[in-house]
């Protein structure tokens, strides 16, 4: 049994809101908070029932006992040695103070007191901070702070600060974000605000178990309280949102409503309670009741602004770009040029976005949307129309610029960069099927009303990772121009009729010959006699035959047809012979391992601008430093303020440096996951398939055709069958978009108009 007092220097895990347990790390201190041994490293691992209330912080200090046990381990690839305590008993000794640290840190009324200096009076005064003050004690702050400092410090704090509410939010153990926003929001008025309704608190994303439990334990909230009823409504409708939808009907919120509150009691009729509470939507403004369901507040918003913006471009009286006859000879010049005829859909396609100020292209792979685009472009330049160019992953934006030779972004980075667009342009989405309510609501809020847009994109592909749809509702809508190609042009053979009888939902007859153009390899769900996953095993083997122009698409993450088991397996096969980078351990005072070696392929989960890398750019560890090196000049490439680790080539072209600060935006990337290789093609592409929950006929339609002349599909056919023979999940996905819209368009210009609703109130 040991006994140690620690500071809080780390939360390694904490769930759910510290009410799960949590797992720490610490330093060793004494009663004055001295740290005792600089080079100790203690984790604490403790139940939520040995930590009580309490919401374990950084900065805390916790008296801890229990078994203690040095473990060696990989923490975020790094090999380390350290002590886990699991906590038998665990007392706070001192709260962390982070919520008046960053208060007064955050608030540019105290004048040149940053985190450190903040901290440092939290750490001498305490819970005393708070009286000095209030008190305005100079003297006791000047401990601290230089006179002139402690001065202003007390009148800022005359003006802005206010102990009770700071003290109040802490003491009810609401964590800092949440603090923070709920303070910002209600200032001083915070405790009345809470007090009237605790189920406000859910608005700033805490947890209903942490809301509902305050309330009944520190407001005296009853079980059938009205503000009790319209928080679980709230609540389940974050839940809807989560899970996809914009929109849920009444009896579906009923079983959301269950999981919030459980099942009904002899004492708890909640179920009979709910239309009253559904009836109060419009005044606690958390979600709106309408003809076609609930919605949360905030997604009613953004689909109605999506909604206007589709729906002035439909109203739009402007004449077309120019005459259709003028629109021929373009792209008569246009085919003379590129050596190839247009076929009358495609055509057509040309001619409706050339009139139409809105309009949608849709088509399964290889039936020439790309095509249609670069023909579009013609005509917009010819009649002064600028074309900007969007795709959701940055793979796909880099594909669509080089396809067309023009200049693609991210739609992220354009949120980022741009200001608001006006004039004669036109906005394109491709790859537009996997574009979610949120992003399309930021971005139609940075387009002027006479500026076009053009969603190409294939409904058949994948759906949205976020919530909402919009090309895949906006298809549902008569009024909306479409244009739909059918004929396949890019390729033929086995993997386009494959492709093709997969996406009407009939599963192909494939050959299980591993030669062939696409095969299906039988393999079970079970282990080698190593005890390492049978499919990777699979897997492995295939990719060996032609690693270099083989790309592995798994359909989730974790599993043994995951991303992390094949990664895993592949580099122990592959480079586990090769030099590993290296990076400085300060914790440890050494060199210590990362995830990677020499010759691996690897993954950019984020988009990193600066360093000319987006979110799924692929490379290679081309180069390991021996000791990292400090970049000059004449490396050609401008300086890096810390030391090169090793040197990736991109699937740019471009070698570029690899730091320890991408570290935690890189993995390996033998495999990667079927969303982040929508928009891209490879050579030869290995789809490992198991059932489970995610797996579904546009999961395996998108892996499919990423191939350009050979797939093989590794795992349980009779899965792979049932889940293409299925109605995809996209089906199952409730959202209001196309429903506003068809109500305005069946309304006509004197029925009723989308307008915004302020205050907290639909109108």
């Amino acid at each position: 049994m040991l006994e140690k007092a620690l500071r809080v220097t780390a939360i390694r895990s904490q769930s759910p809101r510290g009410f799960g347990g949590c797992i720490f790390t610490g330093k060793p201190i004494d009663d004055k908070g001295n740290v005792q041994d600089a080079s100790a490293y203690y984790v604490v691992k403790a139940s939520g029932p040995t930590l009580g209330k309490a919401l374990v912080q950084p900065g805390q200090w916790w008296k801890v006992s229990g078994e203690a046990a040095e473990r060696r381990l990989d923490v975020n690839g790094y090999r380390v040695s350290e002590w886990q305590i699991d906590a038998s008993k665990a007392v706070l000794m001192r709260p962390s103070g982070e919520h008046i640290v960053s208060f007064i840190a955050g608030n540019p009324a105290f004048v040149g007191i940053g985190q450190v200096k903040a901290r440092r009076l939290w750490d001498t005064l305490g819970a005393k901070l708070y009286d000095a003050l209030d008190a305005s004690d100079i003297g006791a702050l000047a401990s601290v702070l230089t006179p002139e400092s402690a001065m202003q410090v007390v009148e800022a704090w005359a003006q802005y600060g206010d102990s009770r509410t700071l003290q109040w939010l802490q003491a009810e153990g609401i964590e800092l974000e949440i603090g923070q926003k709920v303070l910002q929001f209600f200032g001083r008025d915070t405790p009345e605000r809470l007090q009237e309704d605790p189920y406000r608190l859910l608005s700033f994303c805490a947890s209903w178990r942490q809301v509902d439990a305050m309330a009944q334990s520190h407001f005296g909230v009853a079980l059938d309280d009205p503000r009790r009823l319209q928080g679980a409504i709230e609540e389940a409708c974050y839940r809807v949102f989560a899970a996809g939808h914009t929109m849920v009907l009444s009896s579906t919120l009923t079983d959301y409503l269950q999981a919030v509150l459980g099942s009904q009691t002899k004492t708890f009729r909640w179920r009979s309670l709910v239309p009253a509470a559904l009836a109060q939507g419009l005044t606690n403004g958390s979600f709106v009741v309408g003809h076609h369901g609930v919605q949360p507040f905030g997604a009613m918003v953004m689909e109605r602004h999506v909604a206007k913006a589709v729906l002035d471009r439909l109203d739009a009286t402007g004449t077309p770009l120019m005459p259709p006859a003028e629109v021929d000879a373009v792209l008569e010049v246009y085919e003379a040029k590129e050596g190839i005829e247009l076929n009358a859909e495609q055509r057509q396609a040309v001619h409706l976005a050339s009139e139409k100020s809105f309009m949608l292209i849709t088509g399964g792979a290889g039936v020439g949307k790309t095509t249609v685009l670069k023909a579009l472009y013609k005509v917009y330049d010819q009649a002064g129309i600028e074309v900007v160019q969007l795709a959701l992953a940055g793979r796909a934006a880099k594909r669509m610029q080089e396809a067309t030779g023009r200049a693609a972004s991210t739609i992220a980075n354009f949120l980022r960069t741009a200001k608001e667009l006006s004039g004669p342009c036109v906005v394109v989405v491709d790859e537009a099927s996997m574009v979610d309510i949120v992003t399309m609501y930021r971005l139609v809020g940075l387009l002027g009303t006479d500026v076009r847009i053009v969603m190409a994109g294939d409904p058949e592909q994948l759906m949205p990772v976020g919530p909402g749809l919009v090309l895949h509702a906006l298809i549902r809508v008569p009024a909306v121009p479409l244009a739909e190609l059918k004929i396949i042009k890019r390729y033929g053979g086995d993997i386009a009729v494959a492709a093709v009888s997969i996406r009407k939902g009939i599963w192909p007859k494939l050959s299980n010959d591993e030669t062939g153009a696409i095969a299906f390899i039988p393999c079970g769900d079970g282990r080698t006699a190593e005890g390492t996953s049978l499919i990777a095993e699979t897997v492995l083997d295939l990719y060996n035959l032609d690693p270099a122009n083989t790309q592995i698409l798994s359909a989730r993450k974790n599993g043994g047809d995951g991303v992390k088991t094949i990664n895993g397996l592949c580099q122990s096969a592959i480079t586990a012979g090769n030099p590993s980078m290296m990076v400085w351990s300060v914790q440890h005072d050494q060199m210590v391992l990362t995830p990677f070696h020499l010759g691996d392929p690897v993954l950019c989960t984020r988009n990193m601008w600066d360093r000319g890398l987006q979110n799924g750019s692929l490379g290679t560890i081309m180069e390991i430093e021996d000791v990292p090196q400090m970049l000059t000049e004449k490396d050609g490439t401008e300086p890096e303020p810390e030391p090169v680790l090793a040197w990736v080539l991109w699937d740019d072209g471009v070698r570029r440096p690899l730091v320890e600060a991408m570290l935690d935006d890189l993995e390996l990337g033998y495999a990667v996951t079927v969303h982040k290789a929508q928009g891209s093609q490879w050579p030869r592409v290995i789809v490992p398939l198991t059932g489970h929950r995610l797996l579904d006929r546009t999961l395996i339609y998108t892996a499919v055709t990423r191939a350009q002349t050979q797939v093989l599909i590794v795992g349980d056919e009779a899965a792979a069958k049932a889940a293409v023979e299925s109605p995809p999940r996209v089906h199952a996905r409730q959202v209001a978009l196309d429903i506003m819209i068809s109500l305005c368009k069946k309304a006509g210009p004197q029925g009723p108009a989308i307008r915004m609703p302020l205050g907290g109130a639909a109108t």
